[in-house]
C-alpha cells in the first residue's frame, strides 16, 4: 500500500514537471524600470517673481486678516509673501496661482484658539510655494495644515509641521488633476493621522508626476504615515520616518518607485500596498534599498485582492528586526537581494511571491521550496513535497518547510509552486 502510494506521487510529481516546464517563472536579475515624468527639482520649479510683499506691511485686526492682505495683494504675474520672523496667529488663508509664500530665520504660523481651518489651502491654482515657515496646529483635532486641491506646478519645502492631529500636508483633487509637484525636507513632528497625504479618486490616478523626497517624520503613532492612494507616476525617496504607526502606506498605484526611506520604530506595517474593488489595482512598483527597521510587519498587502496587483519588484532591501514578520508575501511579487532578520521572519501567502538572494542578518541564503538545503531546485526538493502531499501538523510525517505557501497543510499549491521553480539555484 505504501509503494502503491509513493508511485502515485511520484507520478504526480512527473506529470507536474511535464505541465510546468513550459511555463517555468524565470526570476528577474535586475527590477523593473518605473517610468515616471517626476524628475522634479526646485529648479526646475520657476518661482523667480520679481514683486516681493512684505505681510509686516499690510494692517489688520488680527494676524489673520494681515497675512490674507499680503496674499490678495499677490499680481497676475506672481509676487513672493515674505513672512518675517516671529509667531504669526492665524490660519483658513486663502492662496493664488504664482504665489511664493516664504519665511526665515524662525516664521511660526500658530493656530489660533477653537479654529479649525487649514493653514492654507490652494484650489485649482498653479505654480506656487511655501518655504521655510514652521506650521504648528497645537493638537487641535480635525484641523489640517496646508491643503491643495485640483493644482499643479508647486513644490512644498523646508517647513516644519508639529502638533498635528489631521493631516498636516494633503494633497486631493475634485474635479481636476494634481501633477508636477515637489515635497522636499519637511518635517514632521508629533504628526497623526497621516501628515503627508496624497489622496486620488478610485479607478483614477489625477494625481500624478511627483516627487516626495528627503522628509522626515517623527512621532506619530496614530495612524503616522506617509500615505499616497490612487496616484501614479511618483518617487518616494530617501525619506525617514520613526516612531509612528506605519511608514509608507499606499493604495491602488500605478509606476510608482519607493527607494532609499529608513522607517524604524513602528508599531504595525512599514510598508503595505492595498486594493480596493472597483479600482484596476497596484501595477508597476519599485520598492529598493530601503531600510525597515524594528516594526511589526517589514512589508505586506493589508487589503483588497492579490489579484490586483501586478509587476511588483522589492529588492536590495534590508527587513530587519519586525515582530511579527519582516517579509509577509501575501501578494505577488519578485523578491530579489533582501536581507530579512532570520528564516521564521518570513512567510508566504501568495503562490505569486517569488524570491531569489533573499539573505538572513547572519548571511545564510534564504531559499524557499529547498528542502534539501542544497541550494538548488531539484526533483528531490519536488518529490518530498510531493510525498507528504495532504500533511497538517497533526501527522507524524509533518514538515513544515514543505507547506511552502502557508496554510498549515501540504497542498497542490506546495507542490506547483516547488516544481514551478524546479532547476533554480542559488549557487
Amino acid at each position: 500500500m505504501i509503494r502503491k502510494k509513493l508511485t502515485t506521487t511520484l507520478a504526480l510529481t512527473l506529470l507536474l514537471l511535464s505541465l510546468l516546464y513550459e511555463v517555468r517563472i524565470t526570476l528577474p536579475r535586475t527590477s523593473y524600470i518605473v517610468e515616471t515624468k517626476s524628475e522634479l527639482t526646485s529648479s526646475s520649479l520657476d518661482f523667480n517673481y520679481k514683486t516681493i510683499i512684505n505681510a509686516s506691511d499690510y494692517p489688520g485686526g488680527n494676524d489673520t486678516e494681515r497675512l490674507q492682505a499680503a496674499l490678495n495683494d499677490v499680481p497676475p504675474e506672481g509676487a513672493i509673501v515674505i513672512i518675517p520672523p516671529g509667531v504669526w496667529t492665524a490660519c483658513g488663508l486663502i492662496a493664488k496661482s504664482r504665489t511664493v509664500i516664504q519665511g526665515y530665520n524662525g516664521t511660526i504660523l500658530e493656530r489660533p484658539e477653537n479654529k479649525t481651518a487649514p493653514f492654507i489651502t490652494f484650489e485649482n491654482k498653479s505654480e506656487f510655494a511655501v518655504f521655510n515657515i514652521t506650521f504648528n496646529s497645537k493638537a487641535v483635532p480635525e484641523a489640517y495644515g496646508i491643503r491643495i486641491i485640483d493644482s499643479e506646478f508647486f513644490a512644498i519645502s523646508y517647513n516644519s509641521f508639529l502638533n498635528f492631529e489631521e493631516s498636516a500636508l494633503k494633497i486631493t483633487i475634485n474635479y481636476d488633476t494634481c501633477e508636477n509637484f515637489l515635497i522636499t525636507h519637511n518635517q514632521f513632528k508629533n504628526t497623526n493621522r497621516v501628515p503627508l497625504f496624497l489622496f486620488g479618486l478610485p479607478n483614477e490616478r489625477l494625481i500624478k508626476n511627483f516627487v516626495i523626497t528627503n522628509n522626515t517624520i517623527i512621532n506619530g503613532l496614530i495612524n503616522g504615515k506617509i500615505g499616497i492612494a490612487f496616484v501614479s507616476d511618483g518617487i518616494i525617496a530617501n525619506n525617514t520616518i520613526i516612531n509612528t504607526e506605519h511608514g509608507i502606506a499606499t493604495r491602488c498605484i500605478s509606476n510608482i518607485r519607493i527607494e532609499g526611506n529608513l522607517i524604524e520604530n513602528f508599531t504595525s506595517y512599514g510598508i503595505y500596498l492595498g486594493t480596493q474593488i472597483g479600482d484596476e489595482g497596484t501595477i508597476n512598483i519599485t520598492i529598493i534599498n530601503n531600510n525597515i527597521l524594528n516594526g511589526y510587519i517589514g512589508i505586506s498587502k493589508w487589503y483588497g485582492s492579490e489579484s490586483h496587483i501586478t509587476q511588483i519588484t522589492i529588492s536590495n532591501n534590508n527587513f530587519i528586526n519586525n515582530s511579527l514578520y519582516d517579509i509577509m508575501a501575501d501578494f505577488p511579487a519578485y523578491f530579489i537581494d533582501n536581507v530579512i532578520t532570520s528564516r521564521e521572519k518570513l512567510i508566504i501567502l501568495c503562490a505569486g511571491a517569488l524570491f531569489k538572494g533573499t539573505k538572513t542578518l547572519d548571511g545564510q541564503i534564504v531559499m524557499p521550496g529547498d528542502l534539501d538545503a542544497n541550494l538548488s531546485i531539484d526533483i528531490a526538493d519536488v518529490a518530498q513535497v510531493a510525498m507528504i502531499y495532504g500533511a497538517t501538523p497533526e501527522d507524524d510525517n509533518w514538515n513544515p518547510d514543505a507547506d511552502v505557501i502557508t496554510n498549515q497543510k501540504v497542498d497542490i499549491q506546495d507542490i506547483a509552486y516547488v516544481a514551478s521553480l524546479f532547476g533554480s539555484s542559488e549557487n
